[in-house]
């Protein structure tokens, strides 16, 4: 590599550093909050959503948002780096919270050019030289590579089948919350940030200080989780109560977000915010990172509201993400069997009902009453979920497939 090449490289990197830590500081960052309101519908693709179109594509690809995309995943894929998903999100004025995008919104990713190394080392000296071709005596003749047998070709094209997607997104993984058997050790509590003068929550790209340091192992460069305890139950309804017990469930954290260490010292930390569910909070606990991973989904099955018990291991819904009473596609929540029950992630669990008093109608309660043992009697699928985590006495699912709403106490029972 010549010396101005080099000095072009460094330049070009310089620059984009620069642009990068200017663009993404220009438009403040909200926290997750709740929805934007209010909704309208939107065109393209007559949907609803809370952001306005787009007004211009000019030098943009286009993607438009499928459920479950956020602007993580998208900076994951077309910039291959998910921690420069405010990028994008500067790149869209349209969105109003970055947290925040609808199925059928159209987000706009800048065109890119990758410039990769030269794999010769003088090849920039070679290619000022131009070279002249010598004309051919006769037409050149193609060499033609030699044919593959029909049996080692069928190998090769079935050797490497398509991967499926992921049951979950990285949102779905990381926001989970989880029932652990033991409490939790924290490293260090967060204990303020860099603009406490003004405000006390804190989100993405907000700088934070920790209450621990280099003496308890944390060391720049580390990427930790941020979490919560949460020992109040009851407050947000009867059935939740249950949940409290530690001895029978664990003890329940909610994942609030990730941190990435900037300095540390001796007894303290600073770090930047780069991932959060929610708001985060003084007195919130940091704990070691971790690697999430997803399980891939399954072949499509047909889905059988009538099966009739297997007798595998089950167990029911006692608990839910965000404390939600009615759940759908996409809503995490606990289960009361878990690795002692030879609970694995990536088991899938089928979602069961029966008629009771909670359940049945009001306008039904005297057919109940009158038939009673014929109802107790009948089951019937409502849903199925995944396993993405597992604690001795829990698992953390998400539910995947529901033909009416779930709620807690409804069973489950492993396929």
């Amino acid at each position: 590599m010549n010396k101005a090449t080099q000095t072009l490289r460094w330049t070009l990197a310089g620059l984009l550093l620069l642009l990068t830590t200017g663009q993404a500081q220009t438009r403040k960052q909200p926290a997750q909050g709740n929805p934007p309101r209010p909704l309208s519908r939107q065109q393209p693709g007559d949907h609803w959503s809370a952001n306005q179109a787009a007004t211009s594509a000019e030098g943009h690809e286009i993607h438009t948002v499928k459920q479950g995309d956020t602007l993580w995943d998208l900076s994951r894929h077309y910039l291959k780096d998910p921690f420069l998903w405010p990028q994008i999100w500067e790149m869209n004025s349209h969105v109003r919270n970055p947290h925040w995008i609808y199925p059928g919104d159209q987000v706009l990713i800048k065109k890119m050019v990758v410039m990769t190394q030269p794999t010769v080392e003088n090849a920039p000296e070679q290619a000022e030289r131009p070279q002249t071709q010598p004309v051919p005596a006769s037409p050149v003749q193609t060499a033609q590579p030699a044919p593959v047998p029909a049996a080692a070709a069928a190998t090769v094209a079935s050797a490497a089948p398509p991967q499926p997607p992921p049951v979950a997104t990285y949102s779905d993984l990381y926001c989970a919350g989880f029932f652990s058997a033991e409490p939790v050790p924290p490293k260090a509590v967060l204990v303020g940030g860099e603009e406490s003068e003004n405000k006390a929550h804190f989100s993405d790209r907000d700088v934070v200080y920790l209450n621990q340091g280099t003496a308890a192992g944390i060391k720049p460069g580390d990427e930790l989780q941020v979490a919560r305890a949460v020992r109040e139950f009851a407050k947000w309804g009867t059935e939740f109560a249950p949940a409290k017990s530690a001895r029978k469930y664990g003890y329940y954290y909610q994942d609030i977000g990730r941190l990435r260490v900037l300095l540390a010292q001796e007894q303290s930390a600073t770090a930047e915010i780069v991932f959060s569910c929610e708001e985060i909070l003084v007195g919130d606990l940091v704990t070691s990172g971790e690697t999430r991973v997803s399980p891939l989904q399954r072949p499509e099955v047909r889905f059988d509201k009538f099966a009739p018990p297997n007798n595998k291991t089950s167990g029911r819904i006692f608990m839910t993400k965000e404390f939600r009473t009615l759940l759908g596609v996409g809503h995490i929540v606990y289960l009361d069997a878990g690795s002692k029950q030879n609970v694995q992630v990536g088991d899938h669990f089928r979602i069961t009902r029966r008629f009771n008093k909670r359940t049945i109608s009001l306008f039904n309660k005297r057919d109940y009453v009158k038939n009673q043992k014929t109802f107790d009697s009948v089951r019937k699928v409502i849903g199925q979920a995944v396993v993405l985590r597992v604690e001795p006495n829990a698992s953390t699912v998400i539910i995947t497939q529901s033909t009416e709403q779930i709620a807690v106490g409804d069973g489950v029972e492993m396929e």
